[in-house]
């Protein structure tokens, strides 16, 4: 009888235990932590990625199409993968959901991925001294409502968080905020895109576009017309007058409650010619207006990019790499301000410096980028930027000025530049905004193909700046999370020297000191040995 009681007894208490761990584990799906002592904590989710899932309108499904049996170099990127969404699903009260699929094995769920856009992708695999090509499935696809948004493939994790929170928030956006941008094109670099009949193969900002279309609605203007239901403005390189009409339309749109990013050279530069000349364009005395002025000189910077300078010897030429001051490599940004605080390395082309003090009342100026504490400057008439004086030379013994501000923001009161003028009849003239902000950068060719476009720092400051324009800064602080380049800090070269003869003499000093005391603990054995015996 007793057996029976204790075997019950026994039985209820595994139940017991069975529904406590149960319970835990639905708890647990609702309370995720986990402790990450990362820098920059990158593998956990951001403060944004977790608002953005806990303020789900609808139930959204993730399904991820991986092949279960990976190569080695992807079986970490489907385990982080799962990780991740694994966190987002925690995170998000219930309304996410994720399931792993293989399509590999089954025709219908091949034709399934392929439906919600996800395609294989051909790796190569190395087993039993063997080189083989095989198609393996590593996508998520996004289902929300009616709607379907891809992530095609991930073959590595860096970004990865910053591409599911943005499709996240592309595919329950109720309608995407709407970006303009205006250059002056040439149209003799027109070549059209077969591809695209409205596409231009020598499109200057084609990475820069591709980036901005993934979030906002991006669309092209002449300003020949007013820009409506624009959030923002993005104005680049203008070496030429604007037409009254298209003042007075960026006017008007500015002091209608429209910001500005604006990439803006003050010097022309052929460094073919090694010839710099000031822009002459009305467009200054416009944003003079705005109390935004352009010193006309040319900053350099110890701290540089190079050039590579053909040179002669004898019968042969060969290229040769020379440190050119006046492509400042710049790691001197605001940690203050999120639009720059994590980016580490920006590359700007013949910049000219930002004249903060000629700031108007009611604006404020915040400094974003400024070059290193070896700078300097060239100034007009001749503007010398012949690479040739700076050949095999010690640069921050040539440059020794404070540093110079190339990137900043103007926010507060701005004045119509029409105020007094005839246009200022018009009944839907409006004279003045309170509450503008237009952030500066004084590089026109900061986010060009062949020149800033292939610099990851310069991509992630042009797009934390529109969505800090747009008021959607809850994906500036994921974008620079997993950045790549993290420079050293600079020490001293006497630094160096006593860095570099401890780590010579110290083992050897180390060693000595213990077999030093190694021996004196011999002696003193011995002695008490001698001693017992004698």
């Amino acid at each position: 009888m007793n057996r029976i009681k204790d075997k019950q007894s026994l039985i209820i208490n595994l139940v017991i235990f069975i529904g406590i761990l149960v319970f835990l584990n639905l708890v647990a799906i609702n309370m995720f932590k986990r402790i990450d002592l990362s820098k920059g904590k990158i593998y956990t989710l951001s403060d944004s990625s977790k608002e953005v899932v806990k303020q789900l309108p609808d139930r959204l499904v993730i399904k991820a199409y991986f092949t279960k049996q990976l190569p080695g170099q992807l079986a970490d990127a489907k385990r982080f993968t799962q990780d991740l969404l694994s966190e987002y699903q925690a995170y998000s009260k219930g309304k996410l959901r994720f399931e792993f699929i293989d399509p590999s094995s089954e025709e219908g769920l091949k034709k399934e991925a392929q439906k919600n856009r996800i395609s294989p992708v051909s790796v190569r695999v190395v087993e039993n001294d063997k080189l083989e090509i095989r198609e393996v499935f590593l996508g998520l696809a996004f289902l929300y409502q009616d709607k379907t948004e891809t992530i095609p493939v991930i073959q590595n994790t860096q970004g990865l968080e910053y591409d599911i929170t943005s499709t996240i928030k592309k595919i329950t956006s109720t309608g995407m905020k709407k970006v303009a941008f205006f250059e002056i094109k040439d149209e003799k670099e027109f070549v059209p895109n077969p591809r695209d009949p409205y596409g231009n193969q020598n499109d200057k900002y084609k990475t820069l576009r591709e980036m901005i279309q993934g979030n906002y609605e991006l669309s092209d203007t002449d300003l020949m017309s007013p820009l409506d239901d624009i959030e923002t403005l993005i104005c680049s390189a203008i070496e030429d007058s604007l037409t009254e009409d298209q003042l007075y339309n960026l006017d008007q749109f500015i002091m209608k409650g429209g910001n500005v990013l604006l990439f803006q050279d003050r010097i022309h530069t052929e460094i073919q010619m090694m010839q710099s000349n000031p822009i002459k364009s009305n467009f200054f005395d416009l944003l003079d207006n705005y109390g935004i002025h352009f010193k006309t000189n040319l900053v350099a910077d110890a701290n540089c990019g190079q050039v590579q300078v053909q040179k002669k010897q004898g019968f042969f030429s060969f290229a040769v790499p020379v440190f050119y001051p006046f492509f400042p490599i710049v790691q001197n940004v605001n940690k203050e301000n999120v639009i720059v605080k994590n980016l580490d390395n920006l590359q700007f082309i013949f910049a000219s410096e930002i004249d903060t003090t000629r700031v108007k009342p009611n604006q404020k100026f915040e400094n974003l980028v400024a070059t290193s504490k070896n700078s300097g400057e060239t100034s007009g008439p001749q503007f010398d930027i012949n690479y040739e004086k700076y050949m095999n030379k010690n640069l921050k013994m040539m440059f020794k000025d404070a540093p110079k501000t190339i990137a900043g923001i103007y926010s507060g009161t701005f004045e119509s530049y029409f105020a007094k003028k005839a246009q200022s009849k018009n009944p839907d003239f409006v004279p003045i905004n309170e509450n503008g902000k237009i952030i500066v950068v004084a590089d026109g060719d900061f986010a060009q193909e062949g020149a800033g476009a292939g610099i990851p720092g310069n991509m992630d400051f042009a797009l934390n700046s529109v969505d800090y324009l747009t008021s959607d800064s809850a994906l500036i602080a994921l974008r620079s999370r997993e950045t790549a380049h993290k420079p050293l800090k600079e020490i001293k070269p006497s630094t160096k020297k006593i860095v570099k003869w401890v780590n010579i003499l110290l083992p050897s000093i180390l060693l000595i000191l213990f077999g030093l005391i190694t021996y004196s603990k011999e002696i003193n054995r011995r002695k008490i040995l001698r001693e017992l015996y004698e």
